[in-house]
């Protein structure tokens, strides 16, 4: 009885069972003890990492303290990490960067019962919607604004507004203040969206443009591809239809939803007709589209911003924005099938036309399917060699296509997700959906996409080996990217962020382990940055300064 408890509890921590290895077998031995392990390892961790995130990761830094959360702490002091720029010394405490953090918390407490997670994150929600708000209802947040818990004050690279895959926590803010989220969408579509008549937007928002009519505006589309006044970019794209989709989910409103289909659709239009690959933007740079004055000496008028498909942003439109997509019709049901169904159209072109299974690489093209590798960057600009190196097909690709095989049970879904969890060190899930998996259980695989990628194979085909391996990932998170209570990109690194992916896949996996799935927030796969001129070094990304540290041996 002893033994069965000990595996119960550390589930694939034991991977010995009566001398018998597990590794790269068909899942034939498995015992009822491993199969109702309940996660309880993968819920400390989380619980003692939010713990340290309470007592040590908030705001109490200059004259006023606020509920807010630090962006980043060093690993073994757990002092908040200083940023020198301008001549000042920021701490970074961006709400807009805490978003899986705060869902962390609030499946926290749906799995423990213990409401002091759910409530810091609660008090940090209304503290931004009520004090980092401007006028417009535009929060002072994101890609380029932030609060500087040090100085007390808004700081700002640009004085613009800006998300990129951030996808907030929506549920949490609309159940604080239901009125100011709503206005807070509105203000982003407001701010961000130039001309609504063929929705030409910006990454970009001024947090004083006054409201205007919204979703009454008039809608006449036209040809993709058309001179922009902005940068049509997908990340941010993607976050603006998952802003209305929410919206209308909330309200039951049907503008919201009418005026995300189209945007969405925006990116649909790129797709080339031979091969459906479709584009990262749906317009071209009035300045000068780069891709343009980079190559089309050589490929003329078949090479644009939107018709690469370089190494660089393919998991942003074929992984992420994709994963966004499938996400927002799934939650949507019959109104968002449009969603799940264009999602589906690009992980299968992709697969078709830009993955290639020998190697488990998306190989770099002209979405006309011309192949493109380093020797056709002849002159510099904005596309620089490695942006054509082919790129290894890793778990964000393969939770992409789980997640769609599940939705749609597409075969060919199925089929390249046997070749991408077998170039990641997974095992073979097998030729049929429904046959015995011959997974690895020695994977050294550690990536939070992993573990939901497993989940949705788990889901839909009930099959125990997904789940055992899930915990073998699990495992490998716990080892690798966990120390001195947090999470960590690795242990060789000097800083770590607080919003880290891995805790809120561990909870989704205890819950199921647990048989609670529903409690436990969705992770959209975000993974916000902030970008600023950083002393001595230039203009730098959070996560490049966080990242390029190590510590001192």
């Amino acid at each position: 009885m002893k033994m069965i408890r000990s595996a119960a509890r550390f589930g694939p921590l034991v991977l010995l069972l009566n001398g018998l290895s597990l590794a790269a077998t068909p899942f034939s031995n498995v015992t009822a003890a491993e199969e109702t392990a309940d996660g309880t390892p993968y819920l400390q961790a989380v619980q003692r990492f939010a713990d340290v995130v309470l007592r040590e990761g908030r705001d109490a830094l200059g004259s006023r303290r606020t509920p807010l959360f630090l962006d980043g702490l060093e690993v073994e002091s757990r002092q908040p990490i200083r940023w020198p720029a301008r001549k000042e010394i920021w701490v970074l405490a961006n709400l807009a960067s805490q978003q899986n953090l705060l869902r962390v918390l609030v499946g926290l407490t749906a799995l423990t019962g213990e409401p002091k997670y759910r409530q810091a994150a609660t008090d940090a929600v209304r503290f931004g919607l009520e004090e980092l708000r401007s006028e417009t209802g535009l929060l002072y947040w994101g890609g380029h604004t932030s609060y500087d818990a040090l100085g007390d004050k808004m700081i700002s690279e640009t004085g613009q507004h800006e998300l990129k895959r951030h996808y907030p926590f929506y549920e949490l803010m609309w159940q604080v203040d239901a009125d100011k989220t709503r206005r807070f969408i509105e203000a982003f579509w407001n701010a961000h969206i130039m001309d609504w008549s063929h929705l030409d937007f910006n990454r970009h928002g001024g947090y004083k443009t006054r409201l205007g009519k919204l979703w009454d505006n008039e809608y006449r589309g036209g040809p993709v591809f058309f001179p922009s006044r902005g940068l049509t970019f997908v990340n941010t794209g993607s976050d603006l239809f998952y802003a209305g989709a929410m919206l209308h989910k909330f309200r039951g409103q049907t503008g919201p939803l009418v005026w995300a289909k189209r945007l969405a659709h925006r990116y649909v239009e790129t797709r080339h007709p031979k091969t459906g690959l479709g584009g990262y933007v749906f317009s071209c740079y009035a300045p000068g589209d780069r891709a343009v004055l980079q190559f089309g000496s050589e490929f003329g008028d078949r090479v644009k911003e939107g018709t690469l498909v370089d190494s660089l942003r393919a998991p942003t439109k074929f992984a992420h924005a994709t994963l966004c997509q499938l996400m927002i019709g799934e939650m949507l049901g019959d109104e968002g099938r449009e969603f799940v169904q264009w999602g589906l159209d690009d992980l299968k072109a992709l697969g078709h036309h830009a993955y290639d299974r020998s190697n488990n690489t998306i190989l770099p093209m002209i979405t006309d399917g011309t192949r493109l590798t380093t020797q056709d960057v002849k002159r510099s600009g904005y596309y620089d060699a490695p942006c054509f190196v082919p790129l290894p097909a890793d778990s964000r690709f393969l939770r992409a296509y789980a997640f769609a095989w599940r939705l749609t049970g597409d075969r060919f879904c199925w089929e390249v997700i046997r070749s991408i969890a077998k170039g990641n060190a997974l095992g073979d899930p097998g030729a049929e959906p429904v046959g015995k998996p011959s997974i690895n259980l020695q994977t050294s695989c550690a990536d939070a996409d992993a573990v939901h990628a497993l989940l949705e194979l788990h889901q839909k085909s009930k099959r125990p080996e997904f789940l055992r391996l899930a915990c073998k990932v699990a495992d490998n998170i716990l080892a690798r990217h966990l120390s001195n209570g947090l999470f960590v990109k690795g242990k060789e690194f000097r800083f770590t962020r607080l919003d880290h992916r891995e805790p809120l896949a561990l909870l989704h996996l205890v819950a199921v382990l647990r048989k609670q799935t529903g409690p436990v927030p969705k992770d959209w796969s975000g993974e916000p940055n902030f970008g600023c001129t950083y002393d001595n070094a230039g203009r730098k990304y959070d996560s490049d300064v966080i990242y390029s540290e190590r510590k001192q041996p």
